[in-house]
């Protein structure tokens, strides 16, 4: 999507989110790649020295601190700038085009929201989700994406604490040795297939209820099998991923509370939800379509900072001529643009800090930046220390995997994050007009048929008894990236504006005019040149002296003679039978018919 850029939009100009996480990354990805980079000099005079393959394993340590470190940096300098634009946010219902009509399911699930006045959200389902929504009862209220993730992570916080427990419990109870490394190693294989795995792609662990009766079994009778079968297993000797196994429990269990914190410091109070209704009873002669019209003009003269509407539904009052009365319906339906509210960011490490939906933010990325200090400190000790003689399994190589673990849960740690930093909140109004009723086609005229010289005859649409509705509300809504689904959070009542924008259609439409005359002075004048031509042109049939003049000169005169009349207007003459007042050049009184004496 392109960037829309306007001058008189500054406001949609936000300031960057990931700022702050931005600069701890760039901090982990430069010791990253100075560490990758001291990892392969010191490697390179390892295998110097070796001069076999076994010596090439401190130069893939070195690689993969390395290529961690560049990731990182190239993470942090795509999110540098952060462009909005007027397309952004999302749109809670497919966008109609211009002069386009029909609608859509979710703007009828909008059009509910209006007139049911409420929000909808989904039950808690399942104990550890019940457990959930009964710790923080206003959970159920926050908006759809934070409540996705607050069940996912609780749920993985809750298998990475049983698992933790099973695993202590299990080393606890075994009672030879030999034993202990198969008990790490198959609760490593277990904590990555069934917790790592997917925790770092942002799912749901795969533990069940059975599953967690498993583990509380395994836990108890795990050592007791495996002292069984002990015998048949090959030794591990010194080999024990019992360190690895622990790391990854405990480390993985703070990263998951510190996600917790920080989803918990999301959730607000309950909103308000209320709308504004405004109904109204119209009686007009003017067809529905002018209504219409006339919102859309409406509409156009309230868009915020100059930005078009989002338009989700329009149906067209039509009327068929042909038929003298039909039901009619018709409707508009649009948001105006969203605009960011403050405080949905933070500038600096400090304000991170200092606010309450941030704290556990910046604290969640430090400790992601300290689990990647620490692994490219464990890593060049193993470099450093490095003897190709020592064997398969050299003396501190569990230092690699201690390192590889701890990438892994700064990984999922700046992830989780990076979901929370790119929250924005909204301010916008959703307005929806409804016409409904009946029309009736008449004919309507003007004038006096048998001695007015002009007369009109219009044909009009009479509605009566019309239902007007105006639903309005100015929500906040919220959206976890500038390109995610946005959703409503909240709904506040608007009841002058919607109260001013009823009473301003039925207005228009009463104060339309049901009759069609020439208004415009162009009109007059020519109508004065008209007459004037008449009184020339009979005083030349009834033999009074008459200039001999062509039809262009005796419009002309006759233009002229009704501009002085203009100024100077005859004194209006009576009928003296009956006292009617005549009109000008007529030649019989309209009242009683008698022939007038002399020129009116």
């Amino acid at each position: 999507m392109s960037y829309d850029y306007s001058s008189e939009t500054k406001q949609l100009e936000l300031p960057n989110p990931f700022r702050v996480q931005n600069a701890l990354m760039g901090l982990c990805g430069l010791v990253l790649i100075g560490g990758g980079l001291v990892g392969l000099w010191w490697g390179r005079e390892a295998w110097v020295q070796a001069r076999a393959l076994a010596g090439a394993l401190p130069i893939l340590v070195g690689l993969g601190l390395l290529g961690a470190g560049v990731w990182a940096v190239a993470r942090a300098t795509t999110r540098l700038r952060y462009f909005f634009g007027r397309k952004r946010p999302s749109s809670l219902a497919p966008d109609l085009p211009l002069n386009a009509v029909g609608t859509s399911d979710e703007a009828r699930r909008l059009q509910d929201l209006l007139r049911q006045g409420a929000l909808e959200y989904p039950e808690p389902q399942g104990a550890i989700e019940g457990l959930l929504y009964n710790l923080v009862p206003h959970l159920i209220t926050a908006p759809g994406p934070l409540q996705a993730m607050a069940r996912r992570q609780f749920f993985n916080l809750t298998a990475m604490v049983a698992t933790l427990l099973s695993f202590v419990a299990a080393w606890l109870l075994v009672t030879r040795e030999e034993v202990r490394p198969w008990v790490a190693l198959l609760y490593l294989v277990f904590g990555f297939v069934f917790l790592v795995r997917p925790v770092m792609t942002q799912t749901q662990a795969r533990l069940t209820l059975s599953s967690l009766v498993g583990l509380v079994a395994g836990a108890v009778l795990g050592p007791v099998l495996l002292g069984w079968v002990a015998h048949p297993l090959p030794s591990l000797g010194s080999f024990s991923v019992a360190p690895q196994t622990t790391v990854m429990l405990l480390s993985g269990l703070v990263a998951l509370g510190l996600v917790m914190l920080a989803v918990m410091a999301q959730v607000a109070l309950p909103p308000m939800t209320r709308t504004s209704a405004q109904q109204l009873r119209m009686s007009v002669n003017v067809p529905p379509s002018l209504l219409m019209d006339e919102l859309d003009r409406r509409f156009q003269e309230t868009w915020t900072e100059r930005i078009p509407n989002r338009r989700y539904a329009r149906v067209e009052p039509l009327i068929d001529p042909a038929r003298h009365a039909a039901p009619f319906a018709g409707e508009l339906f649009e948001e105006t643009q969203p605009m960011p509210m403050a405080g949905s960011t933070a500038p600096t490490l400090l304000a991170a800090l200092r606010s309450k939906r941030h704290r556990w933010l910046a604290a969640l990325d430090l400790y992601a930046t300290m689990l990647s200090l620490l692994a490219v400190g464990f890593a060049l000790y193993f470099v450093r220390h490095f003897n190709p003689e020592a064997g398969l399994w050299p003396p501190h190589a569990w230092l690699i995997g201690m390192a590889g673990i701890l990438l892994l849960v700064a990984l999922f740690c700046q992830h989780a994050a990076a979901e929370l930093w790119g929250r924005f909140d909204f301010s916008s109004d959703l307005v929806w007009v409804e016409f409904a009723g009946t029309y009736q086609s008449a004919t309507i005229g003007t004038g006096n048929a048998l001695t007015a010289r002009m007369s009109t005859q219009n044909q009009i649409v009479r509605i009566e008894a019309m239902t007007l509705r105006v639903w309005r509300a100015k929500i906040e809504s919220v959206t976890f990236g500038k390109d995610a689904e946005r959703r409503i959070t909240a709904m506040f009542s608007t009841d002058p504006e919607a109260k001013e924008l009823a009473e301003h259609l039925a207005g228009f439409g009463q104060a339309q005019s049901s009759f069609v005359a020439p208004g415009a002075q162009a009109d007059v004048t020519r109508l004065e040149a008209l007459t004037q031509a008449e009184r020339m042109l009979h005083g030349a049939a009834e033999g009074a002296p008459a200039p001999l003049l062509d039809s262009k000169e005796v419009l002309q005169a006759a233009v002229g003679v009704a501009a002085e009349q203009a100024q100077s207007a005859p004194a209006a003459r009576y009928c003296h039978a009956c006292g009617t007042a005549l009109v000008p050049g007529g030649r019989f009184c309209a009242g009683c018919g008698q022939p007038v004496e002399g020129r009116a």
